[in-house]
């Protein structure tokens, strides 16, 4: 799941593109177009400063997306493992086998690139 902006799309409903904005803001336009790609992150200082300008609550100019993310195995059978094991433990314990699985994941990766 991702969080993104939505910070052109509310500019243009209330009748401004990005350039205004962002001349209003003293800011370059591509700082804002980087927001909204996901290139660069907001601040809560920022997001309360274009929700000032905009005229709109922090949480119109954000939405979350649901997107299926990478998977960390190939094998779908070791992905499932890992979703079960995560579901049962309980939040702020028993969680080093998360390391361990990240530490397999690197060792695997930093082996590729070596061959």
């Amino acid at each position: 799941m991702t969080i993104r902006t939505r910070i052109t799309t509310e500019a243009r409903v209330r009748g401004l593109t990005a350039a205004e904005l962002a001349k209003r803001l003293g800011w370059y336009r591509s700082n804002i177009s980087a927001m909204d790609a996901g290139r660069r992150s907001v601040s809560l200082r920022t997001l309360a400063r274009l929700s000032e300008v905009l005229g709109c609550s922090p949480g119109e100019l954000l939405e979350m997306n649901k997107e299926q993310e990478h998977p960390l195995f190939r094998q779908a059978k070791l992905n499932q493992r890992l979703i079960e094991r995560d579901q049962r433990a309980v939040d702020g314990l028993e969680r080093g086998w998360v390391n361990a699985v990240q530490l397999a994941w690197l060792r695997h990766y930093r082996h590729k690139d070596r061959g």
